[in-house]
């Protein structure tokens, strides 16, 4: 559906000014210029003015910017209503298709007198947010691939997802106003070892006035809540889905993604480094991989963080346990230690081979995944309390956490 259904048929006739503008730079999309999923809609106004203006002639006037003007305000509004609707078929008709994403039927999302609130209210918070995504074109030999990223400090910094920029033979970072840079990975948090944000930092050199994204600055309680994704470079395609779970540990392409976000958006309508934004209006998170066929991301309060960290030491640094256990179910569900390090911190708490390890900090273990997922967030050098079934026994040791650099 188109988001604006006008053109530029009211300016003053004459042939440059009236053409059409390629799809890109119009603040509406012809059906035929719409994909299977999901919806297009330009979410640059300075940049989409900024080029309009470029292409008319130079009697263009005060005049031409106020009907530009007007144009960006309608497709404002336009975008709005067009969340709302989205919206509001979520909550009227679950399992329906909604922007490219199904809902299950016991999804808890805003009631429909509110969706043309929320739909309104969140149009103008997304047309900023989407101002900050940008295309990168990622190069391995003779392979290239395109994915997403957001901008996370003005001076060019972005964050982008690792295992698709981490040992790139090229980056290149194409801006919501068409300029390309250069992009270099500087750090980044991912490791097929222990767990992770799957989270990179890219720079680009030459940008003063990159746009920067508002992170929800805290977890999410837990429940299902909105999720619009924004899906193209500029923020000009969306979806609208919802957060299915959090807090889970998961692996997914040899990557452990600690505390992930679970979404019902298909992974086609959420590719690798597109942004979850949330009723609120900020960033829920970024898409670092997916389960099944669904669109898996890292939490915005974590990927805060290990920006904060890589940027300060180009590292991120997790306590480290020191055993190698496997996932087990008899006699008791949790991770069979398998090898103990010497000298470790495990080993100087007395855990041995053969012990099941059940819970850190008090929450229960039940996987290896769920165990380097309790550890990612304890520093190190703190004591932990890890309990263990040994011979039958449940007992409690406190290690003292070793370092563990990652990225």
């Amino acid at each position: 559906m188109a988001a604006f259904a006008g053109d530029f048929d009211d300016v003053p006739e004459d042939d440059s000014a009236s053409r059409p503008l390629p799809p890109e730079d119009r603040l509406w999309r012809h059906p035929s210029e719409l994909g299977s999923f999901g919806t297009s809609l330009p979410l640059d106004p300075i940049t989409v003015r900024r080029r309009w203006l470029a292409s008319q002639p130079t009697k263009a006037s005060a005049w031409t910017a106020g009907l530009v003007g007007a144009i960006l305000a309608t497709g404002l509004v336009a975008l709005g209503t067009h969340l709302a609707s989205a919206i509001t078929a979520r909550t009227a008709a679950p399992g329906d298709v909604a922007s490219g994403s199904t809902l299950a039927s016991s999804t808890t999302l805003p009631s429909l007198p509110a969706a043309a609130s929320v739909g309104a209210t969140l149009a103008a918070q997304i047309a900023s947010i989407g101002r900050s995504v940008v295309a990168v074109e990622v190069t391995r030999g003779a392979t290239s691939v395109r994915v997403l990223a957001v901008g996370v400090r003005p001076d060019g910094m972005l964050v982008a997802p690792a295992a698709d920029v981490v040992g790139a033979s090229s980056i290149v970072v194409t801006l919501a106003d068409g300029m390309d840079y250069v992009g270099t990975v500087l750090a980044s948090d991912l490791s097929q070892r222990a767990a992770s944000s799957g989270l990179a930092l890219v720079h680009i050199n030459g940008v003063s006035d990159l746009p920067v994204a508002p992170f929800a600055p805290a977890p999410s309680t837990g429940q299902r809540e909105l999720a619009v994704a924004l899906s193209a470079p500029g923020g000009s395609r969306f979806s609208v889905g919802s957060v299915e779970t959090t807090g889970a540990t998961t692996t997914t392409a040899s990557t452990i993604l600690v505390d992930a976000m679970a979404t019902d958006l298909p992974s086609d309508a959420a590719p690798p480094g597109s942004v979850l934004v949330g009723a609120r209006g900020d960033v829920l998170g970024i898409v670092t991989g997916q389960l099944g066929n669904e669109a898996l991301a890292t939490p915005a309060w974590i990927a805060s963080g290990v920006v904060d960290q890589l940027l300060a030491s180009g590292t991120v640094e997790h306590g480290w346990l020191g055993i190698e256990g496997t996932t087990t179910n008899a006699p008791v569900r949790g991770v069979t230690v398998t090898l103990v390090s010497p000298g470790s911190a495990a080993a100087r708490a007395g855990v041995r081979a053969g012990d099941v390890i059940v819970s850190v900090a008090g929450r229960r273990v039940t996987s290896m995944a769920q165990l380097q997922g309790r550890l990612y967030f304890s520093p190190p050098g703190s004591r932990v309390r890890v309990g263990v079934v040994r011979s039958g026994r449940t007992l409690d040791v406190v290690p003292v956490l070793d370092g563990s650099q990652v990225g």
